[in-house]
């Protein structure tokens, strides 16, 4: 069975101001990680096929 993960990273992070300025919540770190690291590994009991980001604001930094 093919498992596909939506993961909604489009906001603009303003609670987060200034660190959002120039980079996407999701990119920053805490602690050791990135916050999408964090959200990526409460799948990593799972086979995951394809990991489908939703972006909006820098999301020409997601990848």
């Amino acid at each position: 069975m093919k498992t596909k993960v939506i993961i909604p990273v489009a906001g603009k992070g303003t609670r987060l101001r200034p660190h959002t300025l120039l980079i996407p919540k999701t990119l920053i770190n805490v602690a050791d990680r990135k916050i999408i690291d964090y959200i990526m590994g409460i799948t990593k009991d799972i086979e995951v096929d394809e990991y489908i980001f939703i972006v909006g604001y820098l999301g020409e930094h997601i990848e």
